[in-house]
């Protein structure tokens, strides 16, 4: 996999919220911006 540098488009993905529904980033920034973090090390 190719290291993403700033400015890349990030990979779509699919994630539940609390209630099960599924949110798809694609869908997300369709209708408004995103912003997204990664936390490493968060315990």
């Amino acid at each position: 996999m190719k290291l993403k540098m700033v400015g890349d488009p990030a990979l779509d993905f699919s994630l539940p919220d609390h209630n099960g529904r599924l949110y798809t980033l694609s869908e997300i920034i369709a209708r408004k911006n995103a912003l997204l973090v990664f936390n490493i090390g968060f315990a």
